[in-house]
């Protein structure tokens, strides 16, 4: 397939190629721009779909990004930054040069502008640094039904549903809920007659070990971060996760191994 397009390119049959790409995969895709040339770069990827290519852009390399972005007009960086998962776009802010990032904040919302200079602030490998503000939270007092309803309203948005986060008039974590205790359960029961108040969290400045040591203890899905005041702030999900678990482990393969560099003597360490 990756041939094909490029033969296509070649020829300038723009048709074909953007009804071939309608139907690929993201990742696919991602790996076919990786190969193509920088001038015909942007072009290609102007002929995927909107939403198609928020998909895309969060799969190709940061390399590919920051041409991405350097060719890309206002317009398209603010679709795209519009898109993106937040904690995508703080893991592209945070790779990105200066003046790429002076640029793409430019075109965030000024109240999204502030919650990026906010996690932007939180030390790398923290929860802070990994956490995202897309997730459901419900009030205890609502009805089962009246939970879904919203759920159905702004579930597209977020980027996982499966657990939802009870909080309070102040944001305090109260407790969480599965998306299938809802389904399952009597419209008119209440969230709190069925929430769980036996919470698995960190704070946001736990480190990632300890993060991914929980996540594979308890096996979760996500998990809620909280502040100093049981505050939640947002969620770690299990894909945000496996690059840490993944890092973690090599870095324990390595020592095992006497590979890893060190200034002080290796049987001390």
């Amino acid at each position: 397939m990756k041939n094909q397009i490029l033969e296509l390119l070649e020829k300038k049959d723009y048709f074909t190629i953007k009804k071939i790409l309608v139907d690929l995969n993201e990742a696919d895709i991602a790996e076919i721009l990786e190969e193509i040339d920088e001038n015909k770069l942007l072009l290609t990827f102007r002929l995927l779909q909107k939403d198609k290519a928020v998909d895309v852009f969060s799969h190709v390399s940061i390399s590919l990004q920051e041409k991405i972005i350097t060719s890309a007009s206002d317009k398209e960086i603010k679709y795209f930054v519009e898109e993106l998962f937040f904690d995508d776009m703080i893991d592209l802010l945070e790779e990105m040069p200066a003046n790429i990032v002076k640029r793409i904040l430019s075109n965030v919302k000024e109240s999204e502008r502030t919650l990026v200079n906010h996690f932007l602030n939180y030390p790398d490998n923290t929860a802070g640094s990994l956490m995202t503000i897309e997730f459901v939270d419900l009030k205890r007092n609502l009805t089962v039904k009246e939970a879904l309803n919203g759920i159905r309203k702004t579930g597209v948005e977020k980027e996982t549903i499966y657990t939802c986060y009870i909080i309070d008039s102040n944001r305090k974590l109260e407790g969480i809920v599965s998306l299938r205790e809802l389904v399952i359960s009597n419209e008119d029961t209440k969230i709190a007659d069925i929430m769980n108040e036996e919470v698995i969290f960190v704070n946001t400045f736990d480190d990632q070990e300890e993060i991914a040591s929980k996540f594979k203890k308890y096996d979760l899905i996500a998990m809620p971060v909280v502040d100093t005041e049981k505050r939640l702030v947002g969620i770690i999900t299990v894909d945000d996760i496996i690059d840490v678990i993944e890092e973690e482990n090599t870095e324990d393969f390595y020592k095992m191994a006497a590979m890893t560099p060190t200034e002080d003597e290796y049987l001390q360490s």
